[in-house]
């Protein structure tokens, strides 16, 4: 099942204290996204989502991610190759963004990671915006999306064309490391350390728990 190409989020408006300047920035190699997942979730915190809208670049430090397995994890949309219309963006690429609702209102953003076929992605949980923005503004995938404009009708865009919705690299900080939020129906696969997060920022959406045995 063949997913449009699309370069344009075609969402709605985002919000203006998240105005800032990418000059300088780089961008990430499509080589960079083929990696595995849970190495992606890890070397994006420190990276900056931005978005293009009327002329002007609005953009957040991302500070908060978590990785799905695919089909080896319950917790994935794709556990055991499931392949539906709304999950057929996971199935691209790595380097595509794959947006899902929850509850039917909140749109969550996810980079889609490995080649083609292999429907793993990581979650984008939370974000820090540029000076004066407030800490918890971006903290949350919903509130992320919200403040980005970023709808479901962006599902399917590819962040490496050069379009209107990218991610540029960062500079890490200390990161911790702790099983995922919102997962305990998914078995096993709930205990898993798959959340990455910035311990210094104050707008990681959840608890800063950490592990110490990794």
């Amino acid at each position: 099942m063949a997913t449009p190409k699309r370069t344009s989020p075609a969402s709605n408006a985002p919000d203006p204290r998240l105005r800032f300047d990418p000059f300088g920035f780089r961008k990430f190699s499509r080589d960079f996204f083929r990696q595995d997942t849970v190495s992606v979730a890890r070397a994006i915190i420190g990276a900056w989502l931005a978005r293009r809208h009327k002329n002007h670049w609005y953009g957040a430090r991302i500070v908060e991610t978590e990785a799905y397995l695919g089909a080896i994890d319950a917790a994935a949309h794709s556990w055991r190759g499931r392949r539906t219309p709304r999950v057929e963006p996971m199935y691209l690429d790595g380097g595509h963004l794959y947006v899902f609702l929850v509850y039917g209102m909140h749109s969550c953003a996810n980079v889609v990671t490995g080649p083609a076929g292999v429907a793993e992605a990581v979650l984008l949980r939370a974000a820090e915006g540029p000076e004066g923005t407030p800490p918890k503004f971006l903290s949350g995938p919903g509130r992320l999306c919200a403040a980005f404009g970023i709808t479901v009708a962006a599902s399917g865009i590819d962040l490496l064309s050069g379009g209107d919705l990218r991610l540029f690299q960062g500079q890490q900080r200390n990161i911790g490391i702790s099983k995922r939020i919102g997962v305990e129906y998914a078995g096993e696969a709930a205990d898993w350390p798959l959340r990455f997060f910035d311990k210094d920022s104050a707008a990681v959406s959840g608890p800063l728990r950490l592990r110490t045995d990794l």
